[in-house]
C-alpha cells in the first residue's frame, strides 16, 4: 500500500530539484564565467537546459502512463543527477553547455511526473490541495535558490552549484522507494516515436530561432522553416499513429485547449517578467543583489497563494480562480508600465509580489481541471501537456518579449558606447562592468511596452480561462493509506 504522507514528501524533493535548479545557478553564473570564459555562450546555460526539458516533456508523460510514473520518476532522477554531476567537472562553457541539456532532459521529467504521482494517488477532490503543495515547494525552492547559490559559492565552489543534486535526488529516490506502490501504467504498451521525433525537432527549431533571431537572422529563418515543416509532418506522423503521443483530438476538447492556452500565456508573461525586471532593477542601482531582490516577491506570493489557492478549488471552482489569476496579473502588469527610473525599490516588489499572487491562483486549478477530466489512465499525458505549454510560453515569451525590448530601445541604445542591444548590457552587467551612463532611463523606456504587452497577454488568458467549464470529470483512485 502507498503511504501517501512519504510519496508526497517524496515528490515535493523531486519539484524541489528541479525548482531550485534555474535561480541557484542562475546566482553562480558571474563565477562560473570568471573560471571557465565564454561570456558569449553564457545565455545558452540557460536556454538550452529549458529547450530539452520542452521537448521531452510529452514522451515523459507518454512513458509514464504506460511503464509506470514511479519507474520514470527514477529516470528522470537519473538523468538530472548524472548531468548535474557532468556539469560540475565541466571545464569550458561548451562543455558546460552540452551537460545542461542531459540535465534538461532529467527537468522534463521532474517537471511533470511528480505532479502526475500526486494526481494518481490523490482522489479528485483532494487533488488541488496536493498540487497546491507541489506549486508552493518550487515557489519556495526559487526563494532560497539565490542564498543558497550564493554561500555555495563564498564558501565552498561554484561546481557545488550542481554537486547539490546528489544528495537532493537520492533522498528523494530513498523516501519514493519505500513509500510508493505504484510500478506500472494502465495505457496501451505502444510509444509513438515518430511523433515523439517531429515535435521535438518542429519545438526545438523553433526555441532554437527564437534564441538566435537578432544575432542571426537568416540562420534563425531556416530553423523556422524547419520547425514548421516538422510541425506539418507531426500532425501527419499523429493522424496515423496507432496511440499518438498527443492524440490530435484533444485539439477540439475544451478543457484541453483552455487550460493548456491560459497555462501558455500566462507563463509567456511571468517568466518575462522574471527575467527583464531584475535587469532594469540592475540597471537603475548597479547592483546585483538589487536585481536579485526584485524577484523574492514573485516567488512568495507564487508559492504562498498556490498553497491556498489549492484548498479553494472545491469551494469556487477551477473556473473562476483560473479567470481570477491572470486578472492580477494584468493589474500588476499595467502598474509596472508607470515605473520610472524613480521609482522606490519597495513599489517595484510590492507590484511584482502582485504578479506572483496572480501566478498562484490560477496554477493548481488549471491542472487540476485538466487532470480530472482526462482521468487516471491519462495522468502522464495530462500533467505532461500541461507543464509542457507552460514551459513554452515561458521560454517563448523570454524571446518575443526580448525582441519587443530590444526594438524598442534601439535607436537610444546606438548613442551608448558599449552597448548596442540587449545582450550586450546583459554580457556586460553579467560580467561585472560598470552600468552604462543613460541605460536606466533606456531600460524603463523599453519596458513600458514590454509591460504593456504582458497585461494584454493576462487579460487574454483571463479571457480564455472563463471558457473552462464548471466542473470538470471526476475519477476515482485506488485506496492509499494516509
Amino acid at each position: 500500500m502507498t503511504d501517501r504522507r512519504l510519496a508526497t514528501l517524496g515528490m515535493m524533493l523531486g519539484i524541489f530539484l528541479a525548482g531550485i535548479d534555474g535561480t541557484i545557478v542562475s546566482t553562480a553564473m558571474p563565477t562560473v564565467v570568471a573560471s571557465l570564459g565564454g561570456l558569449e555562450l553564457y545565455s545558452w546555460v540557460f536556454a538550452i537546459y529549458m529547450l530539452f526539458a520542452a521537448i521531452t516533456m510529452p514522451l515523459f508523460g507518454r512513458l509514464a502512463d504506460i511503464y509506470g510514473r514511479k519507474r520514470l520518476f527514477y529516470v528522470g532522477i537519473g538523468v538530472f543527477v548524472i548531468g548535474s554531476v557532468l556539469a560540475g567537472v565541466a571545464q569550458s562553457m561548451s562543455q558546460l553547455i552540452v551537460f545542461r541539456g542531459l540535465q534538461g532532459i532529467g527537468a522534463g521529467a521532474m517537471f511533470s511526473i511528480p505532479y502526475t504521482v500526486l494526481g494518481v494517488i490523490y482522489p479528485p477532490d483532494q487533488r488541488g490541495k496536493a498540487i497546491g503543495y507541489g506549486s508552493a515547494v518550487w515557489g519556495v525552492s526559487s526563494v532560497i535558490g539565490p542564498l543558497l547559490g550564493y554561500l555555495i559559492v563564498a564558501t565552498l565552489s561554484w561546481r557545488w552549484v550542481f554537486y547539490l543534486s546528489v544528495p537532493v535526488g537520492v533522498a528523494a529516490v530513498l523516501v519514493t522507494s519505500r513509500s510508493l506502490d505504484e510500478t506500472t501504467g494502465d495505457a496501451e504498451r505502444h510509444v509513438d516515436f515518430a511523433g515523439a521525433t517531429t515535435l521535438s525537432i518542429g519545438v526545438g527549431a523553433i526555441l532554437i530561432a527564437l534564441e538566435t533571431f537578432d544575432s542571426a537572422l537568416p540562420f534563425a529563418a531556416g530553423l523556422v522553416a524547419l520547425g514548421v515543416v516538422s510541425l506539418g509532418l507531426f500532425y501527419i506522423v499523429e493522424q496515423r499513429a496507432h496511440v499518438p503521443i498527443i492524440p490530435l483530438s484533444l485539439f477540439g476538447d475544451t478543457t484541453f485547449v483552455v487550460t493548456n492556452a491560459a497555462g501558455f500565456l500566462t507563463s509567456f508573461a511571468v517568466f518575462a517578467a522574471l527575467t527583464y525586471d531584475p535587469l532594469f532593477v540592475q540597471s537603475i542601482r548597479g547592483s546585483a543583489s538589487s536585481a536579485a531582490l526584485i524577484v523574492f516577491p514573485i516567488s512568495i506570493g507564487w508559492s504562498g497563494t498556490s498553497f491556498v489557492s489549492g484548498r479553494l478549488i472545491n469551494r469556487y471552482g477551477e473556473r473562476r480562480l483560473a479567470t481570477i489569476g491572470p486578472l492580477l496579473m494584468a493589474a500588476s502588469f499595467v502598474i509596472a508600465v508607470f515605473w520610472t527610473v524613480d521609482t522606490p525599490l519597495w513599489m517595484m516588489m510590492v507590484t511584482v509580489f502582485i504578479t506572483g499572487v496572480g501566478m498562484g491562483t490560477l496554477t493548481p486549478p488549471l491542472l487540476v481541471a485538466i487532470q480530472n477530466h482526462l482521468g487516471t489512465e491519462r495522468m502522464g499525458l495530462a500533467t505532461s501537456t500541461q507543464q509542457f505549454f507552460r514551459n513554452l510560453g515561458g521560454t517563448i515569451g523570454v524571446a518575443v518579449l526580448g525582441v519587443v525590448l530590444n526594438t524598442s530601445m534601439r535607436d537610444r541604445l546606438a548613442s551608448i558606447p558599449g552597448v548596442s542591444d540587449l545582450g550586450d548590457l546583459q554580457r556586460l552587467l553579467l560580467g561585472g562592468g560598470d552600468t552604462p551612463a543613460g541605460i536606466a532611463a533606456v531600460m524603463a523606456d523599453g519596458l513600458t511596452v514590454v509591460f504593456a504587452v504582458a497585461a494584454a497577454v493576462c487579460l487574454t488568458a483571463a479571457a480564455v480561462a472563463a471558457y473552462i467549464p464548471k466542473a470538470t470529470q471526476a475519477t476515482t483512485v485506488s485506496p492509499v493509506d494516509d
